[in-house]
């Protein structure tokens, strides 16, 4: 049992670290469940079940839970039970039952888990509950991204909103936000 968390900005790599994880857990021949917040639907693909996307379009498959409680419901599926690790993309949007339900997975059920998430939104404020989790974890890793204003290579600690930002939940792509270094966020 294990709690690896995984934060930063936007375009770090964070989805590309879960599908790492999913593929080294296969490998093992170990069965991994991914699961993903109902209304982060960028990627969603017609006709096809649910995924996790990376921003290069490479798939794996992962199960949509409901933001509004829906994770304590997890540990009573099937799939909970027979998995040796579970993945919980784009994190901070389970807010009110993220703690809960990580624990109980880990330090009850025994399971490996691997959370991830924005750890700022756009405005630098801490973003739902995955901070919460810090101090339960065996490991915190923090990507960065590449600064797309200084565009040389320059490390983007955070996610800058292109254009105004009214709600602190509005899910969008590269059409809506950018990684920035600390320099560009300042100025903007």
């Amino acid at each position: 049992m294990s709690l690896h968390v995984v934060v930063g900005p936007m375009f770090a790599g964070k989805t590309s670290e879960i599908q790492s994880v999913v593929r080294r857990y296969t490998c093992l021949g170990r069965t991994v469940l991914v699961l993903a917040a109902d209304i982060d639907n960028r990627y969603v693909r017609q006709g096809e079940g649910g995924a996790i996307v990376n921003h290069d379009r490479a798939a794996i498959p992962a199960r949509a839970v409901s933001v509004q409680g829906g994770l304590l419901a997890v540990l009573d599926w099937p799939e909970f039970a027979a998995a040796t690790a579970v993945v919980i993309d784009e994190a901070q949007f389970f807010v009110g039952c993220l703690v809960d339900f990580v624990l109980r997975a880990v330090e009850v059920y025994g399971k490996h888990m691997v959370v991830v998430g924005l750890d700022g939104d756009a405005a630098r404020r801490p973003f739902g509950d995955v901070l919460t989790l810090v101090p339960y974890a065996d490991t915190v890793e923090k990507k960065t991204a590449l600064c797309r204003r200084c565009g040389d290579g320059t490390p983007a600690l955070f996610t800058r909103a292109l254009g105004a930002q009214a709600a602190q939940v509005a899910v969008g792509g590269a059409e809506r936000y950018e990684p920035v270094c600390r320099r560009h966020f300042a100025e903007s």
